[in-house]
């Protein structure tokens, strides 16, 4: 977890490492849902189709907790320490990327352990797929609402 300094561009820095991390980790997300959703179309053996839906739960936790225990905090400071008012941005944007997580948290909690036949499973995973592209937007409206805006000014002031 990047370090409060109170310098705002130490914040942004710590930021950005930290954004970036966890970017790359959206993208193994994505990688091991299109994994799954390929392997669907194929009728997969069970076992396998268990292997893939766990292996998907899983980055499905760690990216959601990353993201809110972690991640949505360290952009809240980041806004806090440049005092710009961009704050509102999360207030406004929190409760839809909260209501997201708790679908995300459902499946995750249904598919996680017991085998599901693989026709639940492709209905569910079109579902999840949906609110996952509905966070993805938001969490990057968050990301350009307040690091972007971050990024223009600590670019203007020439210290990064």
């Amino acid at each position: 977890m990047p370090a409060n300094t109170g310098n705002p561009i130490d914040v942004f820095s710590a930021v950005e490492e930290l954004l970036k991390g966890w970017l790359k980790e959206r993208r193994e997300l994505l990688g091991k849902y299109t994994e799954l959703a390929v392997a669907l179309q194929d009728d997969i053996e069970a076992k396998v189709l268990e292997k893939r839906q766990q292996a998907l739960c899983q980055l499905l936790v760690d990216y959601v907790s990353a993201g809110h225990f972690e991640v949505y905090h360290e952009l809240i400071n980041e806004a806090e320490s440049f005092d710009d008012g961009s704050c509102i941005i999360a207030e406004k944007l929190m409760p839809a990327i909260g209501d997201t997580t708790e679908v995300i948290l459902a499946y995750e909690e249904k598919y996680s352990a017991a085998p599901t036949p693989s026709d639940k499973v492709r209905r569910d995973l079109s579902s999840l797929g949906e609110i996952l592209e509905s966070r993805f937007a938001l969490e990057d409206q968050l990301i350009a609402g307040l690091h972007g805006r971050h990024r223009r000014q600590v670019e203007e002031s020439g210290q990064r």
